[in-house]
């Protein structure tokens, strides 16, 4: 690596003068080598894969924003921490924030981690709620937004706590000094509140804000594209091995997990003479080594058909990009198409759910066993606790478990709510 001298050199008496000819004749000489030295300097910063600036130097994109979609929210929010800086960017110029703002964050440094800590958290978040100002404490300011942490992959690598929020103060705002929340002045949260849509706009908070070249920036889109593009063809053409293989081994996806999501999408693939898969207004955020992809999804099968809005969860195991979490929420009513399904598309759901209670079970798997049980629940006159406890002891008891059900029977009692019956063997 070169290395650079840095010498300050002061002459006693009279400043020295350079005859103007003998000027005109160096800068004549000097221009090319001025003029090599701006290139090397453009190419230069243009080429460094990522720097860690602020936000407001221009030529450089924010890294997390890999890929915005025209179709997407307007605005996208970004936290420096170590800056104490709130960023708003419009999706139509990445190059630049439209507003900055100052901000305080957690007491404490490093990724929120349990109740209490003093830490804010790290990650790709959205807001899930409004408050106004009657019904906040004073400190809160004139009003909150919540976000949705934890977020699938803070529950996975075990973070919790909760009630992390974006607020205004009635205290002088000061680096670092809330519980973990994201604190601003009164006039600039009510500024902000303009551009947050609920359950869209994204709030990406992390340590240092990366800030990288365009090039550079097309690189991880082209990756992640070619790794979305590839699941979706794999599920497309029901190659259920290659689709899989795309799922890390702690993926969940609501109660499933990887066993019992592959098991569901074969029964699926074998039910359907043919599927067609179909995405758009993707969009791709990075932060922290996590990914968020977004997208639209339009399922088709002969007697089938959903539309609405996948979330995947992604990190790197060694040199491959493994879904970890996965969600599906629908934009319009899930539809039968002609003719008429043999079992309706929510008869289907809860027979998956119940085939996956069974499997668990079976494998002896009790704390996913039991996730699939409600607070609330009761039988034979045990409550969780002593349901929990009750398998606990089959489980010592017996070395291997073997239950089948039979003459399976759903009824629909309303539009969250199924009964189920069985014949169990």
């Amino acid at each position: 690596m070169g290395k650079y001298l840095l010498a300050t050199i002061q002459k006693r008496g009279p400043p020295l003068k350079m005859p103007k000819k003998a000027l005109t004749c160096f800068l004549r000489k000097a221009r090319p080598l001025l003029l090599y030295f701006s290139l090397f300097l453009t190419l230069f910063i243009l080429g460094t894969p990522s720097i860690r600036a602020n936000p407001e130097i221009k030529g450089l994109v924010p890294a997390v924003l890999v890929r915005v979609s025209d179709d997407g929210p307007e605005h996208i929010i970004l936290v420096d921490k170590s800056l104490s800086k709130l960023f708003l960017y419009r999706k139509d110029n990445l190059f630049q924030p439209l507003k900055t703002y100052s901000c305080s964050t957690g007491e404490n440094e490093g990724p929120k981690e349990k109740q209490n800590d003093r830490k804010t958290p790290e990650g790709i978040y959205f807001f899930t709620g409004f408050m106004k100002k009657q019904e906040l404490a004073p400190i809160y300011g004139t009003m909150a937004f919540p976000i949705d942490y934890p977020n699938p992959i803070d529950k996975l690598e075990g973070r919790n706590g909760y009630g992390i929020w974006f607020h205004g103060t009635n205290k002088t705002l000061k680096p670092r000094d809330t519980n973990g929340c994201v604190a601003m002045e009164d006039r600039d949260i009510e500024d902000l509140a303009k551009h947050i849509a609920l359950f869209k706009t994204p709030a990406i908070i992390g340590p240092r804000i990366e800030m990288v070249s365009y090039p550079y920036l097309q690189q991880d889109r082209e990756e992640l594209e070619a790794v979305i593009e590839d699941w979706r063809s794999a599920w497309q053409n029901k190659d259920i091995e290659k689709y899989a293989a795309f799922y890390g081994e702690q993926f969940f996806a609501g109660p499933a997990g990887l066993r019992e999501w592959k098991a569901y999408k074969s029964r699926l693939a074998k039910q359907y003479d043919t599927i067609r898969v179909e995405i758009s207004h993707l969009q791709i955020f990075k932060n922290n080594g996590q990914v968020l992809a977004l997208f639209h999804q339009h399922f088709k099968a002969p007697t089938f058909e959903t539309f609405g809005q996948k979330r995947l969860f992604l990190k790197k195991n060694s040199a491959q990009w493994k879904i970890l979490a996965e969600s599906f929420q629908g934009l319009k009513p899930t539809k039968p198409v002609a003719p008429p399904p043999p079992a309706p598309p929510v008869f289907t759901e809860v027979e998956n759910f119940v085939y996956a209670w069974l499997d668990r079970w079976q494998a002896k798997e009790l704390d996913a066993y039991m996730s699939s049980y409600d607070e609330t629940f009761q039988s034979r006159g045990m409550d969780m606790r002593a349901w929990q406890e009750h398998h606990e002891r089959l489980n010592r008891k017996y070395n291997r478990l073997s239950i089948k059900i039979s003459n399976l029977q759903v009824s629909l009692l309303a539009e969250d709510k199924a009964q189920v019956a069985f014949e169990q063997l």
